[in-house]
């Protein structure tokens, strides 16, 4: 009776056993049957090896390594992120995602193949709270993405003296200065300056009348910047000043409106059809032809019709009426051939000028106003 008992209870336990290696997988179908299950929209679940390989497989990791510890309304700053990623020999892409009250003034959106990257976005903060835009990096087969969480920031709003000119920089540098005569009632004043990681756009001349940005080249951290200002005559001196965020304080600038004879005169009086100099010097090879006719006549020399030819063609230039030249509509024209001239006037439309010289790729021209000054060849009309 006990030999059967035991071979009984022996039977048993191989079943249940047989029972639990038959038991269907947690990701299989609960019926038993080897039917897949069919996806659902949404449903995310996918075989057992893709799903633990998804989960446990990451390929990138990016981290924020560093935020200003202080930032002002304004002012242009640097946020640094690092990026691990495991595909060293591809490629990624950066997009940048929500965000408030800042503006991405630089940044990439293409990284060369790297393990490690360190990279910069420098942004503008345009109001006291700011939220940072997420950082969200991918392969090209967008198979994941990766992405930090926002970051607030708090700005500091500045009180600015009077004259501040509405820059914030690391440093700013007056490379030059011109003032010359712009109307009657006016004078323009031309600053060469060089900013280094500054908000340029929002530069202004305090007083100024009408100003604007002529020129911008360079990089952020070196950017130079051609700016013109219109003052009233007997402005003596342009004043301005700008936030130093290195060393947070304010500096001043103060800049003469010095206008010399020698500028004014360029501009004005420079028709050589007008210029009493000029008249003398027609006069005078008038002359000198009437006498070379003269004994010419009476002498019958070689010599006397070549003068008379070559004196002839010299008045040519002169008498000779200038070609005329279409300007187009918002062209500048500047008092020297040079590409940091000071711009003295703005052309409202299309203007007919005289032209009156080429050098390189600037024409010289006569306004109908009798102001003489240079204009780029591309400015001029085609036809």
């Amino acid at each position: 009776m006990r030999p059967l008992l035991a071979l009984f209870l022996l039977a048993g336990t191989l079943w249940s056993y047989t029972t639990i290696d038959d038991e269907p997988p947690v990701y299989g179908n609960p019926s038993g049957s080897n039917t897949p299950l069919p996806a659902t929209a949404g449903s995310g679940v996918k075989e057992p090896s893709q799903t633990r390989k998804s989960l446990s497989e990451r390929l990138i990791y990016l981290t924020i390594e560093d935020l200003p510890k202080k930032v002002y309304v304004g002012q242009i700053f640097p946020v640094t992120i690092k990026i691990t990623s495991l595909r060293k020999h591809v490629p990624y892409y950066i997009k940048l995602s929500g965000g408030r009250n800042v503006k991405l003034i630089r940044g990439v959106t293409l990284v060369r193949p790297r393990a490690i990257s360190h990279l910069t976005f420098y942004f503008q903060a345009l109001g006291t709270k700011i939220k940072l835009p997420a950082f969200n990096v991918h392969y090209e087969d967008r198979d994941r993405i990766y992405r930090t969480e926002s970051v607030d920031l708090i700005a500091v709003r500045l009180n600015p003296p009077p004259h501040f000119s509405g820059l914030l920089a690391e440093d700013l540098k007056l490379l030059n200065y011109q003032a010359s005569a712009y109307d009657e009632r006016h004078n323009i004043l031309s600053l060469q300056l060089q900013v280094s990681y500054g908000n340029v756009a929002d530069f202004r001349l305090p007083g100024a009348s009408k100003q604007g940005i002529d020129k911008v080249t360079g990089d952020l951290n070196a950017t130079s910047l051609l700016y013109y200002g219109l003052y009233p005559v007997g402005v003596e001196q342009a004043i301005f000043s700008y936030f130093n965020i290195r060393t947070n304080r304010y500096e001043k600038f103060r800049v003469p409106i010095i206008v010399k004879r020698s500028s004014v005169s360029t501009q004005t009086n420079l028709d050589p059809q007008a210029s009493e100099f000029t008249k003398f010097k027609i006069a005078v090879v008038g002359g000198f032809i009437l006498l070379w006719l003269i004994l010419w006549i009476r002498h019958r020399g070689w010599v006397y019709p070549i003068l008379i030819v070559l004196a002839a063609a010299y008045l040519v230039t002169y008498l000779i009426p200038l070609k005329n030249v279409c300007i187009k509509e918002g062209s500048t024209v500047y008092l020297l051939p040079t590409e940091q001239s000071t711009p003295f006037v703005r052309l409202p439309s299309d203007t007919t000028a005289k032209e009156m010289h080429h050098t390189g790729d600037y024409t010289k021209v006569q306004l109908p106003n009798n102001r003489i000054g240079w204009v780029k060849n591309e400015d001029l009309c085609q036809n």
